[in-house]
């Protein structure tokens, strides 16, 4: 992709079929995120798992197929309803309404919502993004329609179509709305709007996405409550598409989430986090530097010639995933214990590689590592460094499907503290059904 053509195609369609404004900064940002994008290549919290030629590849289609939500890309893709319409729209008056607060520059997520005009098929998410003086209601791969935000004098949130094809040139809404003390959730109430299609869908709930990592849109810091994934899918699909609330948690304060990847999930206390690099790839042949609570969808036996396949033999299932940890050569395995997550059943164990081991997964940096978990839909392969243990659980979600959370601390004499402060929120899991 040749990025100055790419970004003047985005510009161009932006503003043909977009709003009549495009700030600077909008227009800045589009740069950079195009640039950006082409530059780095990151999937999911590498510093256990092997990142394979396979999963390179993968990652890169997975950003290919994540770049049509990316907020700009969502924000230039024109709807599929209607002819557009001609004129622009109008430049709110900075006498009557005031500047964006900086708290709302952010992208808030939330669950699909019908719109008339939109096959079902079309709508997997709800979101708002802003940026500058353009909003845009994504529904997936395109913007349902956009509009140019502001705060009124009294603090309510105002917005004015733009050119779209859901309202009309010039419809004005105003809403009342409300952060929590936080900034990570958004509440906007019913208002009033000439456009009927917009007072439908834009009043509800929203997760700020403040991922470290610019290739992700992760929630970041949390506050204590509940929340729900966006992009993970604990259940195999033949062809993945964004899911709000495909698992819901409760955290109390202190933690953050750091990756919402299709195939995976991840959380991590928020002192860590803080400090964390996202520029600074985490490194799976070498001590971490953080604790994770890494969830996984429809985890399977890897091989342990790393041959990025998964075990034949071994189903997909929680018992017989545990049978195959419990009976692996490499493994020495403890503290198997039954309970229920929810009213799932579940199996929790700890696995610890054997001293003995000698298998690698590198031959020109070997070190001694032992594959646990393969996907091959989303790319990723899990392996136990020698001398590491991990907590896992694993989850019955029904059908036949399985999930499997995995406690990791950076320094393992802190594994069971570690396990005792994740274990309130593992048994707040739930994953509704697709």
């Amino acid at each position: 992709m040749s990025t100055s053509r790419d970004l003047n195609r985005l510009m161009e369609a932006f503003l043909e079929e977009g709003p009549a404004v495009l700030t600077d900064r909008v227009a800045e940002a589009i740069r950079d995120d195009v640039e950006r994008t082409e530059q780095r290549v990151v999937f999911g919290p590498w510093r256990t798992p092997l990142m394979s030629r396979f999963a390179i590849a993968a990652a890169i289609v997975t950003i290919a197929l994540l770049g049509g939500v990316a907020v700009y890309a969502a924000l230039i893709q024109p709807p599929k309803v209607g002819p557009p319409v001609e004129s622009p729209a109008p430049d709110p008056s900075p006498d009557e309404l005031g500047d964006m607060p900086a708290e709302l520059d952010y992208p808030f997520l939330g669950p699909a919502k019908p719109i008339e005009g939109f096959e079902p098929s079309e709508i997997d998410r709800g979101d708002l993004y802003y940026e500058g003086s353009v909003l845009a209601f994504g529904i997936g791969g395109q913007a349902a329609f956009y509009s140019v935000p502001s705060i009124t004098a009294d603090g309510n949130l105002h917005l004015t179509s733009g050119t779209n094809q859901v309202c009309a040139t010039g419809d004005e809404g105003t809403y009342p709305w409300s952060l929590s003390p936080g900034g990570t959730v958004l509440t906007i109430e019913p208002g009033t709007d000439d456009c009927a299609v917009r007072a439908q869908v834009v009043p509800g709930t929203y997760e700020r996405a403040a991922c470290k990592s610019t290739e992700n849109w992760c929630l970041g810091e949390l506050e204590a409550g509940g929340y729900a994934s966006h992009y993970f899918e604990p259940r195999p699909l033949e062809q993945w598409s964004a899911r709000h609330g495909a698992m819901t948690y409760t955290v109390p304060s202190g933690w953050a989430s750091d990756s919402d990847w299709p195939g995976m999930y991840g959380l991590t206390p928020l002192s860590q986090y803080q400090t964390f690099d996202p520029e600074q790839d985490d490194c799976y042949e070498c001590p971490g530097t953080r604790d994770l609570i890494t969830i996984l969808g429809q985890p399977g036996a890897a091989t342990e010639d790393c041959l990025e396949t998964n075990v034949p033999g071994v189903g997909f299932g929680r018992q017989d995933l545990v049978d195959w940890l419990t009976s692996h050569p490499g493994l020495s395995v403890t503290g198997v214990e039954d309970w229920t997550v929810n009213g799932l059943p579940a199996i929790s164990l700890v696995i610890e590689a054997a001293e003995d081991w000698t298998g690698t997964c590198d031959e020109e940096n070997p070190f001694a590592a032992v594959p646990i978990f393969f996907r091959a839909e989303d790319g990723y392969q899990w392996a136990l460094n020698v001398g590491d243990r991990w907590h896992i659980t694993l989850i019955d979600i029904g059908d036949g499907d399985t999930v499997a959370v995995v406690v990791d601390s950076a320094d393992d004499e802190d594994l069971e503290a570690l396990v005792a402060e994740a274990l309130p929120i593992i048994e707040s899991f739930e994953f509704p059904a697709r």
